[in-house]
């Protein structure tokens, strides 16, 4: 009689397994209803922190200039050099946007800009483009303190530099005319652009033009990465490490830093700081509303 009792108890305390199934699936739901929603606060707290380096380095950049009379120097140039120039200084007589000639999905070891840059592997129209330095330019770029560029070493296997596609720049390029840069990829008269993206950016540093995105007579728009060889960054500076651009998509094999864009006059009047961009050339409008939108 006792042992009939006892196998009672312990079958009414056991779980079939039916119920250990049920249980297991509720937890499994669960589960992956708290992931995916701390997948949604890393974008947005990623989103959060571009901004706020975004806005941070174009106060630092101000500041920076009030104290020293001009611009900080040796951003990067976000240009592949190509060939052998003689020596550092001699003009960049041929050059690409970097990584724009590899093909996607990137190859081990390979390393490039974002793809939304440069217009790869989404079929999008690039928001940069190459663009040629007038003479008046590097005047205008030189007057402001900016002299000198760092270029990615084009005759390096990227995978034997090792680090970050942000650390291979470190071929020193004296501006020259004839130098190439990277320049935004929207037409001077504020009609259709390659991009529109690109033409967005454009709105956001000249809202106020007759024509929004049109930015005056003679001028372009010129982008640098800001890199750990700026003389922003280090104990010259005024940044202790030169800041990753959170919204990377992955930062093994793309550019992952802040951008910089300056309006430069081939007139040769001092070129101008219009604000930080991502890496992907998103503005800090962007980067605050989608913050408050992401839920």
């Amino acid at each position: 009689m006792l042992k009939t009792l006892l196998r009672r108890r312990r079958s009414a305390r056991a779980f079939t397994l039916l119920e250990i199934v049920v249980v297991l699936a509720i937890l499994v739901i669960l589960a992956g209803s708290i992931l995916v929603k701390l997948d949604v606060l890393q974008l947005r707290a990623n989103k959060g922190v571009a901004a706020s380096d975004m806005a941070g380095v174009s106060r630092i950049m101000q500041t920076y200039t009030v104290t020293n009379n001009h611009y900080p120097d040796g951003f990067d140039s976000l240009i592949d050099r190509v060939g052998n120039p003689a020596s550092p200084g001699t003009p960049l007589t041929a050059g690409e946007l970097y990584g724009v000639s590899r093909t996607y999905p990137l190859a081990d070891g390979e390393a490039s800009l974002d793809p939304q840059l440069i217009g790869l592997g989404q079929g999008n129209p690039a928001k940069l483009a190459l663009g040629t330095l007038t003479a008046g330019e590097i005047r205008s770029l030189n007057r402001m303190g900016i002299t000198t560029l760092f270029d990615a070493d084009a005759g390096s296997p990227y995978a034997a530099l090792g680090g970050f596609p942000s650390d291979h720049f470190n071929q020193a390029r004296l501006l020259q005319t004839g130098d190439q840069v990277a320049i935004v990829n929207a037409t001077l008269n504020g009609s259709a652009s390659n991009d529109g993206d690109a033409v967005a950016i454009m709105e956001h540093f000249y809202p106020q033009s007759a024509v929004p995105g049109t930015p005056p007579s003679g001028t372009r728009v010129v982008v640098f990465g800001l890199g750990p060889r700026c003389t922003l960054v280090g104990r010259s500076g005024m940044l202790q490490t030169a800041p990753l651009y959170a919204n990377s998509s992955d930062r093994n094999k793309y550019y992952a830093r802040e951008l910089v864009a300056f309006e430069i006059s081939d007139g040769g009047s001092r070129a101008r700081f219009l604000g930080a961009l991502g890496a992907d050339a998103d503005r800090l409008d962007e980067e605050i509303t989608e913050y408050y939108e992401i839920q």
